[in-house]
């Protein structure tokens, strides 16, 4: 089984449970949001249950989440009824060139694997405008792709692809960003997976 499909398919499972723990904005989404012009267009690549989507909406952005599992998409529909929420496989997004001012990717591309990667980011830079921002979010450590234990759901397995800096900094220098802001920090509680947390804020 494709496995991007396979961890949407544990996401399908574990949906309302992910929402009501994961329930804040993702961290340094203001400094994101602060290099798009206002009311610019953001792309939330990967929006689970839409909280990034509704948060970057009331700070009067134009917002469009998309997400591969049935059920986030569902609870994020139900919840913030006036985002505009599609089900997509961010590996096959059709939007037009020059169409979004940022896009935020917060722990979505941890689920693809490598190979689909660098096609992603050339996707992202035609889909962004001059000067368009990305934001990336990831699981970081030594590169690698591995299947872990869902922490909601213990007997569901989910596939990871850990990310080095030095690797996600390269794949967007790459695909022509060049890096703006850095953050990482280690997991605080047991529902993380038990990874350093990698934030990149890069610009086209």
């Amino acid at each position: 089984m494709d496995k991007s499909k396979q961890s949407s398919s544990v996401y399908d499972k574990i949906a309302k449970i992910y929402a009501k723990k994961f329930s804040k904005p993702s961290e340094y989404i203001d400094e994101f949001l602060s290099l798009i012009p206002r009311g610019g267009r953001v792309l939330d690549a990967g929006c689970g249950p839409g909280v990034d989507s509704s948060y970057m909406q009331h700070k009067g952005f134009e917002v469009i989440g998309v997400d591969l599992s049935k059920e986030m998409i569902n609870l994020a529909k139900q919840k913030f009824s006036k985002v505009d929420f599609r089900m997509a496989d961010i590996r096959k997004l059709d939007f037009p060139p020059n169409f979004f001012d940022g896009i935020l990717a917060s722990c979505s591309l941890i689920h693809i694997p490598k190979k689909d990667i660098i096609h992603i980011f050339k996707k992202f830079h035609q889909m962004l405008k001059s000067n368009g921002v990305v934001y990336i979010a990831l699981q970081g450590g030594k590169s690698r792709e591995i299947f872990v234990s869902e922490p909601f759901k213990p007997d569901e397995k989910l596939f990871l692809n850990i990310f080095s800096l030095s690797e996600i900094k390269t794949l967007l220098i790459n695909t022509g960003f060049f890096i703006v802001k850095q953050y990482q920090r280690e997991p605080k509680s047991k529902e993380e997976f038990n990874f350093t947390k990698l934030f990149v804020i890069a610009k086209k």
